[in-house]
């Protein structure tokens, strides 16, 4: 059985010298966690796994570094969207298991963002007619 796991490693040629935390390669996938500021599997062989592509979605969208995503996390998102946050590393053992339970079960914590004022278009009277701003065109 070990012949075949170092058989597995030599088959990918960045295994040696890559410091991705989670690795395609790895048999302890599932125990593996994921900072957004931490490297992604670069192997070409791997780029078209589903969690090694919402890997890349989460880096971009989460607006909080200090919190960790788990490869079950990963492989369970159905939509990773701006503002989608990780798991608090600071919180018990027992309390970071249910709360990766209840992201996987869809319950996936989004940071508030800021609402800003939706642009209002206001119509003009100019010389008597209304006027458009947006398409500056004149209604009658």
């Amino acid at each position: 059985m070990k012949n075949k796991e170092k058989n597995k490693k030599l088959d990918c040629k960045k295994y040696n010298d890559c410091s991705a935390p989670l690795c395609p390669m790895d048999d302890s996938l599932s125990h593996g966690i994921f900072y957004i500021d931490e490297d992604i599997c670069a192997s070409r062989e791997f780029q078209t796994l589903d969690w090694i592509k919402k890997q890349k979605l989460v880096v971009k969208a989460s607006t909080c570094k200090d919190k960790y995503f788990t490869a079950e996390m990963l492989k369970a998102a159905k939509q990773i969207r701006k503002g989608t946050e990780g798991i608090d590393p600071d919180q018990p053992l027992s309390q970071a298991v249910k709360a990766e339970e209840a992201w996987i079960k869809g319950k996936q914590v989004v940071a508030k963002e800021e609402k800003k004022p939706k642009r209002v278009v206001a119509k003009k009277k100019a010389n008597g007619k209304k006027v458009s701003k947006v398409s500056r065109t004149i209604i009658r």
